[in-house]
C-alpha cells in the first residue's frame, strides 16, 4: 500500500505479532537487537517492519546514517502497544496460574482498614488449610472495587462498608464500630467510655468528610447536633494513628486499625457502626478458595460476637 493511502477502518492492520516486533525494535533501537530479543533473523524483522509500515501507510522509523530513528507516530503508537503488552502479560500469568486448577489461585482486595487485623488473620488461616494456594492481595478504595471485580483483576473484595452496584453481590457478614484512639498520657485515656459531646473543643483528627468513614462519622455528629473541628483531615486510619503518636490530639477510627495501633482505645457511647461485606460478581460463582476464605472470616466474626444474624455463606 503506498504511503498516504489510509487503511480500511474495518481491517485490523496492526496485529499482535506486528506489535511484538515493533515493540522489540523500539526497545532495542535496532533491527539486529530486535532479532536477538525475539530469536529470529534480522531479515525477518526488517521485512516485517517494512510490511507493517506499508499496511499502516506511514513510516514508523526513519533510516538516518544506518540508524533507525522512531517517528512521532511510532512514539505515540509505542505507548498504546505497551499498554496492550502489559495486559497480555497479565493474561499470561492468569493462564499459568490456572495450570493447577482455578481453586489454586485467589486474588482479592480489601479496604485499608481491614488490612491490619481482619484480612491477615483470614489469609493466615486459609494458607494453613490450603498450603499450595497462590494468593494475590491488595488494598483498594471502595469506589474502585466494582472495576477491580468486573475487570477480573480480583475475584473477591472485602469492604468495610457495603458496595452498591447492579452487577455485584454485597453481603454484610460482620458488624463493627468506630472508636476513640489517643496516647496513654491523654486526659481521657483512663475513661471507660466517651461521648461525642465530650470531644467538643478537644484537638481532634477526623476523616475527610468525602470519604465513606468520614460521611458515617459526620452523620453521627450531625444527629447529636454537634460541631467538632478537625486539626487535620485524613483519608486512611493508619495516617491518623501516626499523627496521634506524634502528639496531635486524638482521633476516631475503625476498631480494627485501632486494635493494632499500640495506642489507648476508648469505646464511644454513641454506637457508630458499619457492616463489613463480601463483594463479588453476580455473573460468576466464587472459587473453592474464595468460599473457604469467606467461611474463615465468618467464623472469626462469630467468635468475636460480631456476626450479622441470618447471614449464610453463598453456595459454590
Amino acid at each position: 500500500m503506498p504511503y498516504g493511502e489510509g487503511p480500511d477502518a474495518q481491517t485490523m492492520v496492526f496485529k499482535l505479532r506486528h506489535m511484538e516486533v515493533f515493540r522489540a525494535v523500539m526497545l532495542t533501537g535496532s533491527i539486529s537487537g530486535a532479532a536477538k530479543m525475539l530469536y529470529v533473523s534480522q531479515p525477518a524483522v526488517s521485512k516485517l517492519i517494512g510490511y507493517i509500515e506499508g499496511r499502516l501507510a506511514y513510516r514508523l522509523f526513519d533510516r538516518i546514517n544506518n540508524r533507525l530513528v522512531a517517528t512521532a507516530e511510532a512514539q505515540i503508537l509505542h505507548r498504546e502497544v505497551e499498554r496492550v503488552y502489559q495486559a497480555a502479560l497479565a493474561v499470561n500469568e492468569c493462564a499459568r496460574g490456572l495450570a493447577n486448577g482455578p481453586s489454586r489461585q485467589l486474588s482479592l482486595c480489601c479496604s485499608a482498614s481491614l488490612s491490619t487485623v481482619v484480612i491477615p488473620f483470614g489469609l493466615a488461616r486459609l494458607k494453613q488449610q490450603m498450603p499450595a494456594l497462590q494468593i494475590e492481595w491488595q488494598t483498594t478504595l471502595m469506589r474502585d472495587m466494582p472495576n477491580q471485580i468486573l475487570s477480573k483483576k480480583v475475584e473477591l473484595s472485602v469492604s468495610a462498608l457495603p458496595v452498591v452496584h447492579d452487577h455485584l453481590h454485597s453481603l454484610p457478614y460482620m458488624r463493627a464500630r468506630l472508636v476513640c484512639v489517643m496516647a496513654a498520657e491523654h486526659p481521657f485515656a483512663q475513661r471507660a467510655v466517651l461521648s461525642l459531646h465530650d470531644l467538643v473543643g478537644q484537638p481532634l483528627l477526623l476523616f475527610r468528610p468525602d470519604m465513606p468513614f468520614g460521611r458515617l462519622l459526620a452523620d453521627a455528629i450531625e444527629r447529636e447536633n454537634l460541631h467538632l473541628t478537625s486539626l487535620l483531615s485524613f483519608t486512611n486510619a493508619t495516617e491518623a494513628v501516626a499523627l496521634v503518636k506524634q502528639g496531635m490530639g486524638m482521633t476516631i477510627i475503625d476498631e480494627f486499625v485501632a486494635q493494632d495501633s499500640a495506642l489507648v482505645v476508648v469505646p464511644l457511647e454513641e454506637a457508630i457502626e458499619f457492616d463489613v461485606s463480601f463483594v463479588y460478581s453476580r455473573f460468576e460463582p466464587l472459587s473453592a478458595a474464595a468460599l473457604r476464605l469467606l467461611g474463615v472470616l465468618h467464623e472469626q466474626a462469630v467468635k468475636l460476637g460480631r456476626n450479622i444474624p441470618g447471614f449464610t455463606l453463598p453456595s459454590a
